[in-house]
C-alpha cells in the first residue's frame, strides 16, 4: 500500500451561474433519473440466490470475476488493520480522528432519548431507543474508496451501541482492503471487516455466510447492483431491513475568482 495517497484528475463540468438563463439553470440543478434495468434487476437475482445457496464459495468466485483477486481470507485480519494504520500519512489519520469526533459530537446530540408522557390519569406512554443487535454496514471503493462513508455509518453504530458491527468494501486487485477504510473502521470499534464487494456484499450480510454474520439492517450506499441488491433482499420475508436507498450523488462546487485554480478544484486524493 502506498503511504501517501496518489491524486487522481476529475474533469468537473464549470458552469458560470450569471451566464445561464433560468432553463438552463433548472437543467444544470436537475436530478438524473434513476431506474433499474432488467439486466441489473436480474442479474442481481442470480448473484443473491448463488450466494444464499453456495455461501462462501460464491463469494470467492464473484470476487474473482468483478474484482479480479484471489483472497486468502474474506475478512480482514489483525495484521491487515495494523498494515493499514502504519501506511497512512500520520495527516491523514489527524484528518479522519477530527471528522469523527465532529460527526460524534452531532450524532450525540442528535440522538433519540426515552420518553415517558402521562396523557392522562394513570395512562403513560413511552418511546423507548433500543439499539438494533446487528448491523452491516456496506461502504463503496470504485472510482475512490469512502472512508467517509465509514465514518458516517460507524460512528452512528458504535453511539447505538449496536452489539455486532459488519463492514464490507471491496478489494482492490492484491486482495486488500482501502488502508484509510480499515483504519476508519477500527476508529470506530468495526473489526468484523471483510473485503467484499457489490450485490455479493448485500446478499452476504442479508443472510449469512459460512464467514460472514446475517444482519438485521443493512446501511451505505452503492451502485445500481448494491442499490438493487438492497431492495430485492429487504423485499423478501426473510429478508433484513435496509436504510433508504442511495440516489445519485449530487455534488456541487460554488466558488467565484477568490477559490483558486480550477487545476485544484478538479483533483482529489484518490
Amino acid at each position: 500500500m502506498n503511504a501517501v495517497p496518489t491524486t487522481t484528475r476529475l474533469e468537473l463540468p464549470v458552469l458560470e451561474w450569471s451566464a445561464l438563463d433560468a432553463g438552463a439553470r433548472r437543467t444544470a440543478l436537475r436530478r438524473p433519473a434513476q431506474e433499474a434495468s432488467d439486466d441489473i434487476r436480474n442479474a442481481v437475482a442470480r448473484i443473491v440466490a448463488q450466494v444464499r445457496a453456495d455461501g462462501d464459495a460464491t463469494l470467492r468466485a464473484l470476487t474473482r470475476r468483478f474484482d479480479g483477486c484471489e483472497l486468502d481470507a474474506l475478512q480482514a485480519t489483525d495484521a491487515e488493520f495494523a498494515a493499514a494504520e502504519a501506511a497512512l500519512d500520520p495527516e491523514l489519520k489527524r484528518a479522519i480522528t477530527e471528522a469523527k469526533t465532529r460527526i460524534e459530537t452531532f450524532h450525540r446530540a442528535t440522538a433519540p432519548q426515552t420518553v415517558s408522557v402521562e396523557t392522562a390519569p394513570g395512562v403513560v406512554c413511552e418511546r423507548v431507543t433500543r439499539p438494533i443487535d446487528s448491523v452491516g454496514l456496506y461502504v463503496p471503493a470504485g472510482s475512490a474508496p469512502l472512508p467517509s462513508t465509514a465514518l458516517m455509518l460507524g460512528v452512528p453504530a458504535q453511539i447505538a451501541g449496536c452489539a455486532q458491527v459488519v463492514m464490507c468494501t471491496p478489494a482492490d486487485k492484491g486482495g486488500r482492503a482501502d488502508a484509510a477504510v480499515l483504519y476508519t473502521a477500527a476508529l470506530c470499534g468495526i473489526r468484523k471487516v471483510f473485503k467484499l464487494g457489490g450485490a455479493q456484499a448485500i446478499a452476504a450480510m442479508a443472510f449469512g455466510t459460512e464467514s460472514v454474520p446475517a444482519c438485521a439492517k443493512l446501511f451505505g450506499p452503492g451502485n445500481a447492483y448494491v442499490t438493487e441488491a438492497k431492495r430485492q433482499v429487504s423485499a423478501l420475508a426473510e429478508g433484513p431491513a435496509i436504510d433508504m436507498p442511495a440516489g445519485p450523488s449530487e455534488v456541487l462546487v460554488i466558488a467565484d475568482a477568490s477559490a483558486g485554480t480550477a487545476d485544484r478544484l478538479r483533483t482529489r486524493p484518490a
